[in-house]
Formats: structure tokens, C-alpha cells, sequence
């Protein structure tokens, strides 16, 4: 009878400890939870309230990198104003300017009906007054959900390299945007790239976690002054997709009906750039009547150019490549002998 109780016993004690094993196995990877979207969240992607499509989501932190004289400041300042006609109450911290360029962007500022902060051009206050006016809103009933605050530029406002003033500020402009504010931060790119030639935000990483979106303004800058500048989106809380504005020598900004790829026409660019000697010396062969392959070959090595390499250029400038984009300068025909003819497009 003993030996009976004590084995019931022993099997209940089993059954408590594996009970408890699979209670700690579970509370171990309660964390998971916080990866998980929650149903508001994901409504959140699949129907985002577009302030600017595909740039700009209402009550959302977004952060807008671009290089010096990227273009963020004249993108953002046609974008206000597009802003002001859907309604919205606009206003634009600018404290990366100087008092030249000032008064036309405060005149156009005001016919456009959005309000241009520049704290630093009055006397007596700075950028940290407006910081403080905001934390006040922190205390009031105010619906912030009509409301829009660009700040240019973030590096300006703060130290980005300082991870302490940055978590500070960014709590502000979290609190905001659960009142409803829309915040968009403009900030400067480094001067290097990552391994693939992507653009790197100037900061410490946690600015990445810190905002609802971060969207690299990558440009393109013609000889004639104007620019191309595509987004490039790098964290996203909603379904974007990639769009080109078009800006032309006088600042004026039109959104293109086309996205251009700035990547890979830079990459095009450099790539004509790098062959532009052995085309034309190629072209300078078919001209003097050298029109097979092998008697290209036999011209280019007069010029120190390899038989590798003009293999290659002929291939990537043949009229017969789909494979790229790239301007043709050639077509090729069969000859005798398994030759290949060349001649001038």
C-alpha cells in the first residue's frame, strides 16, 4: 500500500515539474510577442492614410536622408505647399539656411499658406524655443491630427552622433505623433556608401528604430542644374513603392509619371565613362576598315588594350544585346571561317 501512494506520489511530482518545464519553456519567449503585429498595426499597412503617396503617411515619424544639395529642401518645400491644398496646417522649421536665401523662401512660404519657422534669423530665440512650445502641446486636449511639422535639418536640432540628446528628441516627436502630428525629419547622408553603394544616414543606428519610415532622396544632377531625385525606401511601416521627382534648373518640382532608377543609370553612367576609350578606339578599327573580331583585337593591342577587354566591349555595345540599356554602337554578322563581321550602327 505504501509502495502504491509513494509511486502516485512520484508520478505527480513528475507531472507538476513538467507542467512547470513547459511554463518556463513559455514564459522564456514571451519576448516574441513584441515582433508581432498587432491588428491595428497591420491595418496600419494595408490601409495607410497617404499624405503624399508613397512618401508620406499621416501620424507617422518619417526621416528623409539626401546628400548636400540633394534636393530635400526644394522637394519639401513644393511638398508643403501640396500639403496646405489637401488642408493640412503646415509648418516648416528651417534652421539650415542662411539670411540670403531666407527671404524668398519666407515669401513663397506665405503665398503658398504654410508657415515658415526660422528661429535662428530671430532675435533673442532659438531652435530650442520651438522644442519647448512643442513639449507644451505634450499637456493639452490639442487634436494634432491635421498637422504637419518638417524639420531642416535634423543634424542642426541636434547632435545625431549623441545618443542621449537623440532619445530625447525623439521621444518628443513620439509623444507628438500619438497626438496625430505627422513629423518629417530631412537629414544629411555621409559621404561614404555601405558595401553595395547605398547611402548611409549620418547618426547612431538607433535613429533607425527611432521613426515610422526612414526613405533615402537619391540624385541624379545634370549639367544644365536641374536634377532627378527617386526615393529609396529603407525601413517602411506601410506598402511603398519607389517615386521620382524632376527638378529643373530654376527649382522648380514636378513628380516624373515614371520612376527612374538613379542606381543603376549612375552605375550606366560610370560604366560608358570607363569604356569611352576602348569604344572609340573600336570605332576607330570598323572605321579604318578592321571589321572581324580578330583585327579589332590586333588594332586595340596598339593602344594597350587587352584582348579580354574588347571582347567584352563588343559584346555589351552590340546591337544584338538586349541584356542592357546600354547606347549600341555596332551590329554584328557572320562571316567566313565562324568570323565575326562588325560594322558601325
Amino acid at each position: 500500500m505504501n509502495e502504491v501512494i509513494k509511486e502516485k506520489s512520484t508520478l505527480k511530482a513528475t507531472k507538476l515539474t513538467q507542467s512547470a518545464n513547459k511554463t518556463t519553456q513559455s514564459n522564456i519567449f514571451q519576448w516574441t510577442d513584441d515582433f508581432i503585429l498587432t491588428e491595428s498595426e497591420i491595418n496600419a499597412i494595408t490601409e495607410p492614410e497617404w499624405i503624399i503617396e508613397n512618401l508620406v503617411i499621416s501620424g507617422h515619424v518619417i526621416l528623409i536622408p539626401a546628400e548636400p544639395n540633394g534636393g530635400k529642401t526644394t522637394i519639401f518645400f513644393h511638398l508643403a505647399s501640396e500639403m496646405v491644398k489637401q488642408g493640412y496646417d503646415v509648418n516648416y522649421v528651417n534652421i539650415d539656411i542662411s539670411g540670403g536665401d531666407a527671404k524668398p523662401l519666407a515669401i513663397s512660404a506665405k503665398n503658398d499658406g504654410f508657415n515658415l519657422l526660422l528661429p535662428d534669423l530671430k532675435v533673442g530665440i532659438s531652435v530650442d524655443n520651438v522644442m519647448c512650445k512643442l513639449i507644451d502641446l505634450l499637456d493639452s486636449d490639442a487634436d494634432l491630427s491635421n498637422t504637419v511639422f518638417v524639420f531642416d535639418t535634423l543634424k542642426k536640432i541636434l547632435n545625431v552622433l549623441n545618443k542621449n540628446t537623440a532619445t530625447r528628441f525623439f521621444k518628443l516627436m513620439r509623444n507628438l505623433s500619438a497626438k496625430g502630428m505627422t513629423i518629417i525629419l530631412l537629414a544629411h547622408t555621409n559621404k561614404y556608401t555601405d558595401n553595395d553603394g547605398n547611402p548611409v544616414f549620418e547618426g547612431t543606428g538607433d535613429l533607425r528604430a527611432d521613426v515610422d519610415e526612414l526613405i533615402y532622396l537619391t540624385p541624379q544632377k545634370h549639367e544644365d542644374g536641374s536634377m532627378t531625385v527617386t526615393t529609396k525606401p529603407d525601413k517602411v511601416r506601410g506598402s511603398f513603392e519607389p517615386i521620382t521627382f524632376e527638378i529643373d534648373a530654376d527649382r522648380n518640382v514636378t513628380q516624373a509619371t515614371k520612376v527612374v532608377d538613379i542606381f543603376k543609370e549612375t552605375a550606366m553612367q560610370q560604366q560608358l565613362d570607363d569604356d569611352k576609350f576602348v569604344v572609340e578606339s573600336i570605332r576607330g578599327a570598323i572605321t579604318d576598315g578592321r571589321l572581324t573580331q580578330k583585327e579589332i583585337i590586333e588594332t586595340c593591342k596598339d593602344v594597350d588594350i587587352g584582348e579580354r577587354t574588347v571582347k567584352k566591349v563588343l559584346k555589351i555595345y552590340c546591337e544584338s544585346n538586349t541584356d542592357n540599356d546600354f547606347p549600341k554602337q555596332w551590329v554584328k554578322t557572320k562571316g567566313e571561317k565562324n568570323s565575326f563581321i562588325f560594322a558601325l550602327v
